[in-house]
């Protein structure tokens, strides 16, 4: 249930459809958000495939994932925790309308849910809703986290237990741009959720938004409690001092707490010494670094604890809390947070006592414990950090509700665009010895400009762009003196040319033995290769350009056409709209990717489309 060997799970394949069905809609919510964990993720919604993918190496499976993703996954974040990706790539243009950034009331509060809602469908039974909701945001943190997985199928009647739930999507829809389809919000009343074996229950808690039917935000379960609890076990990340006096006055016995040293370091003594506490393993926070443990080809990270989960027992019942709040003053109820209850039954195994030995006490053969006991006398001041955190956040939020103008402008008799960017900052400021730099994502060789505050900045300095590598997106980073406190990125308001997505798609399937390769793939699902792959690129020449030699696994085209043309005609529909879109693409080209021949080829079967569109 939570034992760290035993108990692991893989991100991606809790996306996965279940056999028989396919994605019709995914909701996701997180606090950060890494546009290299996007560029993978649509293939485990739409493929089947595990989080493995490498952002640099484009499958086909890959390409037709995130060239869709945005018609059908909407993920929702934190404004200005938009993470630069290590390197930029193209295909990232294909989000820009598929994310939504969140911008709280307040510096102080967060938009910190980690949440998806899924909807997958099937011809031969009842569309099933997944819930999944975890402590970990959408990046590639190596942290240690908790998750929460749960699938229901459509029911004839309404769970009013679903209610929290479509009252945090509606909150979703009023935030937000893209519309969540009401169907969608409809028939989540109707999900009856599995419900974990040795469990009784499920309730569901959207902190932090308003409940339309008392007029008052949700609160925080745990700290609001009116009995209180008997035994609490704290298992998170960051803490707040009065989070915690709060929850020793309500727990009659002394409660563990479970977290990292830092936090704990900076808690007063006497309200530490109230609690049983621990400190996460400072040889797993910095084990990927140790020679002996390192991986071939896996770039070492610092790992830390991240799970939030508190545990309370009342007359020898354990209630489980998982989701996104910490033990911390913001999530009571100034952030946006989500999390699951889960009501246990009286057996032993799932009480705060139970989980507390399997966290801090494995048996021999299992290796080093999660948590060690918390060492009080090697207390370190984070006071210093805690300051220079929260004037980074202040300018962060600062920085995300300023008007970011962009402009774009073809260089008169070329191809390539020069990008003007503007930006009133005059009610923006700087504490003393910070300033803040930007740059265009997709810049590679200039340095970023230094943003002015109290003034209105324009920049001509970014130019000669390919139509390919043009982005919404600006790269902010904040300096003290001569250290880098945050690096992000931040939309700008700007009109980019229509072709744009058209032409990067045809930059990537740009001849004709990547097109086939592309088209077997649509037909067949079992092309998954690496686009670019130079072994691959070897055997050019051996697919020829007469109708005889098209052929994939040992079959015509034809023939898989046809199949298609029977059985999965939307195949069909989205070949053609392929076919258009590279036409469109390569018709100035001495080689055009179309040949001839395959257009004549394609025209019995486009006739075949367009009867099924009528």
């Amino acid at each position: 249930m939570l034992h760290p060997k035993n108990n692991q799970i893989d991100y991606g394949e809790q996306l996965i459809p279940p056999d028989g069905y396919e994605l019709e809609r995914a909701i996701g919510t997180t606090y950060s958000l890494d546009l290299e964990a996007l560029m993978v993720l649509p293939v485990a919604l739409f493929y089947a495939q595990t989080l493995d993918g490498d952002p640099d190496k484009i499958r086909y499976d890959m390409l037709d994932a995130i060239t869709k993703a945005s018609e059908k996954i909407t993920v929702y974040y934190q404004n200005g925790h938009l993470k630069v990706p290590k390197k930029y790539h193209h295909l990232m243009a294909y989000w820009d309308t598929g994310i939504e950034k969140v911008t709280m009331n307040s510096h102080l509060s967060s938009f910190h849910p980690k949440v998806w809602v899924i909807r997958y469908i099937s011809k031969e039974a009842k569309p099933v809703y997944r819930l999944l909701v975890t402590s970990r945001n959408l990046t590639y943190a190596r942290d240690w986290d908790v998750a929460f997985s749960t699938d229901g199928i459509v029911s004839r009647k309404e769970q009013p237990e679903n209610l929290p739930l479509v009252h945090f999507l509606n909150h979703l829809n009023r935030i937000g741009k893209k519309k969540i389809p009401p169907s969608f919000i409809r028939d989540i009343m109707k999900v009856k959720f599995d419900i974990p074996e040795k469990f009784d229950s499920l309730k569901f808690h959207p902190i932090g938004i308003k409940n339309p039917l008392t007029k008052k935000n949700y609160p925080n379960p745990i700290s609001t409690t009116n009995n209180g609890w008997d035994d609490l076990l704290i298992i998170s990340p960051f803490l707040g001092n009065q989070t915690l006096k709060t929850l020793h006055r309500l727990t009659t016995n002394q409660p563990y707490l479970l977290s990292r040293k830092e936090e704990m370091d900076a808690m007063p003594e006497k309200t530490i010494k109230k609690y049983n506490p621990w400190q996460f393993s400072q040889f797993i926070e910095s084990a990927e670094f140790i020679e002996e443990l390192a991986e071939e080809n896996v770039i070492p990270m610092q790992q830390n604890l991240h799970a939030k989960l508190f545990v309370a027992d009342k007359k020898r019942i354990p209630y489980w809390f998982l989701g996104s709040a910490n033990c911390s003053d913001p999530a009571q109820g100034r952030n946006v947070e989500f999390m699951v209850e889960l009501k246990g039954t009286a057996k032993p195994g799932l009480r705060a006592k139970d989980i507390f030995k399997v966290l801090t006490n494995p048996s021999k053969d299992e290796g080093i414990a999660l948590f060690s006991a918390y060492d009080d006398s090697a207390r370190e001041s984070t006071e210093e950090q805690k300051s220079i955190d929260l004037d980074v956040r202040l300018i962060k939020y600062n920085l995300s509700l300023l008007h970011l103008k962009g402009r774009t402008e073809l260089i008169p008799g070329g191809t390539a665009y020069n990008l003007f960017i503007e930006i009133d900052a005059t009610n923006f400021s700087l504490p003393k010895d910070y300033r803040v730099h930007l740059k265009p994502l997709p810049e590679q060789q200039k340095a970023p400009v230094i943003l002015i505050p109290e003034a209105m900045n324009s920049f001509e300095d970014f130019t000669a762009y390919p139509e390919t590598a043009l982005s919404p997106y600006l790269v902010f980073e904040i300096w003290k003196k001569t250290e880098r406190f945050s690096q992000f990125l931040l939309p700008m308001e700007i009109e980019l040319p229509k072709t744009r997505l058209d032409r990067i798609f045809s930059s990537i399937i740009d001849s004709r033995e990547k097109f086939l390769k592309y088209l077997a793939f649509l037909l067949t699902g079992e092309e998954i290769d690496i686009i670019d792959n130079p072994a691959q690129n070897n055997n050019k020449g051996k697919t020829g350009s007469g109708l005889g030699t098209w052929s994939f696994a040992e079959a015509p085209v034809y023939e898989k056409l046809l199949i298609a043309a029977s059985r999965y005609p939307n195949k069909l529909k989205s070949i053609d709209s392929l076919i258009q879109r590279l036409k469109a693409e390569s018709q100035f080209l001495e080689k055009p990717i179309i040949s001839a021949e395959f257009e004549s080829f394609w025209q019995i079967f486009q006739s075949f489309v367009k009867n099924k569109k009528q």
